[in-house]
Order: structure tokens, then C-alpha cells, then sequence
């Protein structure tokens, strides 16, 4: 390394590469004084070649001039700012200055007369508003925690980390951290008061995450900035029932400004949070994108009178259970579609539902869990254990779900996959809620300090990073509910209604759950229930609603696979080992209509 000695008072300093690397690691506060001093080089470099040389910065000023004002695409790709109006005007001032400066300077000398002077005053100028930019500002704040984070990790207790990297983002900066040997990326979830000490910054201002390949690296980000200060408005998506369960809906925005979305397919959720921490609105909102889908059916039970679902009783496929005993009759009918999907996918080979929109997703809402009765849980925990494969699936908001609240002796709790834990009051609430070990590793939600902030855990969501639901009002939510309704009215639970969508509202001639099956089931059902006689093509039409030629077209596709024959003309049932029967049906002309 190269060194020069430097003595004072009897003390030898060294300055080397330490002060030319400060140089370049400064280069973009220190760049009017690089201005200065190039352009006084330059000057006199062009005066001392001759004042004929004076076309060149004037063709240079003018090239500037032009790609500065054509901005070819490599160059915005390249410098992204180059977009901003106030950063081309800036830019076109700076550009014709130096050039005219030089220009005159070739022909006169950079130290005539006082050019010295107009060249002081021009960078003073120019350097205010590059020195003074935002994002300017907030770089050169991040290198100087850059420079002091190992004094700020040695007051925190983590001596010997060292910041490799850092970057701006909206709300804040976002670091990646190297712990010393033998130190976990948990020590620093546990230093996290510390170091909002160390660094002076508000509480709660600093999140820590993993990196996944070290566990000795994390991911430290500060939010400045707090994004979820104010509400989020809802945003509906465009359109009427456009939308598919098959696809992650969005349901807030993280602190990165970044959407929420998460996948619900074949997915139970669970909702925790104390008193007025939000749940309601997060249930609406999941509620308000679950509406949007055209290929989910929705039943609720909600053992307040209705008070929290009553708004959505358009959209829901059965009247809200709003007693013990109708809920037990809305579980009971979850547990009979779910066998009944789960014969259908067997008989025709196959281990999962595809949602579509007349063989729907199944989502039951149960508000306040706690308050089933035993009978009503048991039914519960059997669609939890059973039905993510079917497309049978619950969604349940309860405020603590402890082991007696879900069910003594019930698995109901371990069968959520996805969990959205809001503001709770006891740090244990957190593991109850999103699972054992998920306090200690960072997953914090007792410092939330307003109605729906939450943390989810599920898959791809294994980061303890913090959202906000969307707050969409009572008067939004019933907007929400008349576009997507899906009848007309509501009669008294386990009554019938007529719907808009196609599919029936009550129960089926083939005791089918309302709404629910659709018609590949219900075709499936009429001839697997159907007499050694068979069921009539007219029976059919009426169960399934599929005009002739349609139902001629599935039932032959069903003989094709061999789960369905024909046992005389016009009546069908599901295939049995008949040979007889087998050959009549080949030879009758009506199973191939024209």
C-alpha cells in the first residue's frame, strides 16, 4: 500500500489509499469541486493548443445538447432521472454553461479578466441543486451510517457486523448485514431496540429479515416513512365476476409499497387479532376478492346475529347460519359436497378439483369460531382434514385460538395454511396465531398500532414483512355485494333462492349441497343414484340444465372412460359390471344423435 508519513506534534500520521478511496467514495458530493477543477484544466489545456480550437466544446456543448433533448432509449435505460423535466432543465443550463465557458476560455485563457470568478459562482450555482436532491440528500445519509455501522452494532451488541450494502427505497433504506462468526441472524431480531437506539431512529422503525443461504447475513430495513400511517382505499378490480381463485388475490399493500397477494386455492385460513385490531375490515376485504371470483361459492356463519356477514347475504350461496343448530346444518352440508367430490374425483381418476364455474370452489366463513358448539367443531375439523384437495375450504377470524377454543382433541389449527395475525395484546397470542417458534424469529405484531396492520405466514409468505388490509367501507361493501350478487334474495337458513349465475339455489333433486356442485356433479350423483332401470335423459336435463345435445355429448365422454352405459333407450346409469347391458348400449342408435 502505498503510504506518505505526515508528522505533527511529535504524532505520525499516514495518508494513502484511505484518503483517495474517501475521494471516489464521495465522488458524487464532492463532483462541483471535480467540476471546478476540469473545467479550469480543460481551459487551459484548449487556450494552450490555440484559440482555433475553440469549435470543439462549442460541437461538444451541442451533442450534449441534442441527446439531452431526443433522449435515445439507451441513455433513459442508463440514467432513469433523464425523465424528469426539472433534471433536463438542470441538465440543458449545466451543458450550455460549461460549453459557452469553454469556448471563451479557449480564445481568452481561463484566467483572463475574471473567469475565474464566473466559474466559482456558475459551480456554486449548479451545485445547490445537486447537492440539495432528495435522493441525494438521503444517499449521503446512508453512507454515513454506512461508515459508522460498526460503532452503531458495537452499542447495539453485535460487535464485529458490518454493513456490505445499502440502498434507498421509498419509505427508507434497506441494508444486507454480515454478522461475525458464531453470530445468528436471530441475535439481531433480539438487539432490534438497540439498534433503533444506536441509529436514533423512531421505535419500531427497523425490520429485520433472513437471508436464506446465511445464517450468519440478514437483511436490515429501515422505514423513515411510515406507509401504512394512513388507511389504504379499496380498490376494486374492474369488471363483474371476471376474476379466478386459480390466481393470488390482492389484499393490502406491504411496506415496500408492494401489493399483498396471496394464493387461496386449496388454501384454509385463519384470522387472530384482539378487539379492534381490524379483523372485520381484513375478512371484508377477503370477502370483497372472493366475490370477484366467478368460480368460488361462499357460505357464512356468523354466530352475532349476522351482524358481520348480514351485508354479504347477496353473495353468499346459502343464508347466513346464524344459530348453533343452522350452523351445524351448513357444516353438515359441507361434509356431504365434500364426499360427494371426493367419490366424483375418484370414479373419474382424478386427486383434485378444478374450480370452474359451474363445479365452484367451496369457502365456508365462520366469524368468532370459538362459539360452535362441539358438534358443529367436529364437522369443521373433518372439512379441515379433508377438503384442501376438493376445493372445501375454511375461513375462520377468532381472537386468541387457543387449543380449548379450536376444539379439545381437534387438528383444526395445524390445517391452516395460511394465517393473518393483526394486533394482539400478549406476545404469546403470536405463536397461538401464527404458529409455535414465530415470536422469536421476528414475527411481532404487539407494537401494531392501528386497525389492520398484520403479518401473514403461508406459502411463499415466510418473511416477517408488514402489511395493511385496503379499508373498504360499510357503503363500499354494499356496492361490492349488489355488482357480484348471486341471487336476488335471501330466504330463512337452509331455504332455497333463486340465483343469476346458472346455478340452482336450494337443495338438488339429487340432495346435492345448494349451488355448489354444479352440473358435472349433479349428472354424476343422478346416475350413480340412479335404479338398475336407469335414470331418463329428461330426469337428467332437468337435474344438470344442459340442453340435449350438450348432455348427450358428456354422457357419451362419460361411457367413453367407462363410468357411465346406457340401459335402454334414453335411460342411463353409472357403469356396473352388466355385459348384457354393455352390448345393448352399443347397438342402441340413440346413444350417437345426430
Amino acid at each position: 500500500m502505498w503510504i506518505v508519513p505526515v508528522r505533527q506534534g511529535g504524532d505520525v500520521f499516514y495518508v494513502g489509499d484511505e484518503f483517495f478511496r474517501a475521494l471516489w467514495r464521495y465522488r458524487a458530493e464532492l463532483a462541483p469541486v471535480y467540476w471546478l477543477i476540469g473545467c479550469m484544466v480543460g481551459g487551459a489545456w484548449l487556450h494552450a493548443s490555440g484559440p482555433n480550437w475553440w469549435p470543439f466544446p462549442v460541437v461538444a456543448g451541442l451533442t450534449g445538447l441534442v441527446l439531452l433533448t431526443f433522449r435515445p432509449a439507451a441513455l433513459v435505460s442508463r440514467y432513469p432521472l433523464l425523465t424528469r423535466w426539472r433534471v433536463r432543465l438542470w441538465g440543458t443550463g449545466f451543458i450550455l454553461s460549461v460549453s459557452v465557458w469553454l469556448t471563451i476560455a479557449t480564445i481568452i485563457g481561463p484566467t483572463a479578466g475574471k473567469m475565474e470568478l464566473i466559474a466559482l459562482l456558475a459551480t456554486a450555482g449548479f451545485a445547490v441543486p445537486w447537492i440539495w436532491r432528495e435522493d441525494r440528500r438521503r444517499l449521503t445519509k446512508v453512507r454515513i451510517l454506512r461508515d459508522r455501522f460498526p460503532d452503531t452494532a458495537d452499542a447495539a451488541g453485535l460487535t464485529g457486523a458490518k454493513m456490505l450494502s445499502a440502498i434507498l427505497d421509498k419509505w427508507g433504506w434497506t441494508a444486507r448485514i454480515k454478522l461475525r462468526r458464531g453470530q445468528h441472524w436471530t441475535d439481531a431480531i433480539n438487539a432490534l431496540p438497540k439498534l433503533e437506539s444506536a441509529f436514533g431512529a423512531r421505535n419500531g422503525s427497523l425490520r429485520v429479515e433472513p437471508v436464506n443461504d446465511d445464517a450468519g447475513s440478514l437483511t436490515l430495513r429501515m422505514v423513515e416513512i411510515d406507509p401504512h400511517s394512513q388507511p389504504i382505499e379499496w380498490a376494486p378490480r374492474p369488471g363483474k365476476r371476471n376474476q379466478s381463485i386459480t390466481q393470488p388475490l390482492t389484499v393490502g399493500v406491504f411496506e415496500d409499497g408492494s401489493d399483498i397477494s396471496v394464493s387461496f386455492l386449496r388454501k384454509h385460513v385463519l384470522i387472530g387479532g384482539a378487539t379492534d385490531s381490524g379483523k372485520s375490515g381484513l375478512l371484508n376485504v377477503i370477502l370483497a376478492r372472493l366475490a370477484e371470483c366467478g368460480d368460488v361459492a361462499l357460505w357464512g356463519i356468523d354466530l352475532k346475529e349476522g351482524m358481520e356477514l348480514a351485508p354479504w347475504s347477496r353473495v353468499l350461496d346459502r343464508p347466513v347460519a346464524t344459530s348453533n343448530d343452522t350452523a351445524e346444518e351448513l357444516l353438515a352440508a359441507g361434509v356431504e359436497e365434500l364426499e360427494k367430490r371426493a367419490n366424483f374425483l375418484m370414479a373419474s381418476g382424478r386427486r383434485e378439483w378444478d374450480p370452474k364455474f359451474d363445479a365452484p370452489a367451496l369457502f365456508i366463513i365462520i366469524d368468532e369460531y370459538a362459539e360452535l358448539s362441539k358438534k358443529a367443531q367436529k364437522l369443521a375439523d373433518s372439512i379441515a382434514r379433508r377438503g384442501r384437495a376438493l376445493c372445501v375450504n375454511l375461513i375462520i377470524a377468532t381472537q386468541r385460538p387457543t387449543q380449548k377454543a379450536m376444539g379439545e382433541g381437534s387438528a383444526l389449527r395445524s390445517q391452516m395454511n395460511i394465517r393473518f395475525c393483526l394486533r394482539v395484546n400478549e406476545r404469546p397470542d403470536v405463536d397461538l396465531i401464527l404458529g409455535a417458534g414465530k415470536l422469536t424469529a421476528g414475527w411481532d405484531t404487539t407494537m401494531f398500532d392501528g386497525p389492520g396492520k398484520f403479518l401473514v405466514s403461508g406459502p411463499g409468505l415466510d418473511t416477517p414483512r408488514r402489511g395493511r388490509a385496503y379499508r373498504i367501507t360499510d357503503g363500499e361493501v354494499r356496492v361490492t355485494a349488489d355488482q357480484h350478487a348471486r341471487h336476488a334474495d335471501t330466504g330463512p337458513a337452509g331455504g332455497s333462492e333463486s340465483r343469476s349465475d346458472g346455478r340452482s339455489g336450494g337443495q338438488g333433486s339429487n340432495g346435492s349441497p345448494a349451488g355448489v356442485s354444479g352440473p358435472e356433479m349433479a349428472l354424476w350423483a343422478a346416475l350413480n343414484d340412479a335404479p338398475a332401470e336407469g335414470v331418463s335423459v329428461a330426469d337428467l336435463r332437468a337435474v344438470t340444465g344442459h340442453g340435449k345435445t350438450q348432455l348427450y355429448r358428456r354422457l357419451n365422454a362419460l361411457k367413453a372412460q367407462q363410468q357411465a352405459e346406457q340401459v335402454g333407450r334414453g335411460l342411463w346409469r353409472s357403469a356396473r359390471a352388466d355385459t348384457a347391458t354393455q352390448g345393448q348400449q352399443e347397438g342402441d342408435p340413440e346413444s350417437h344423435p345426430e
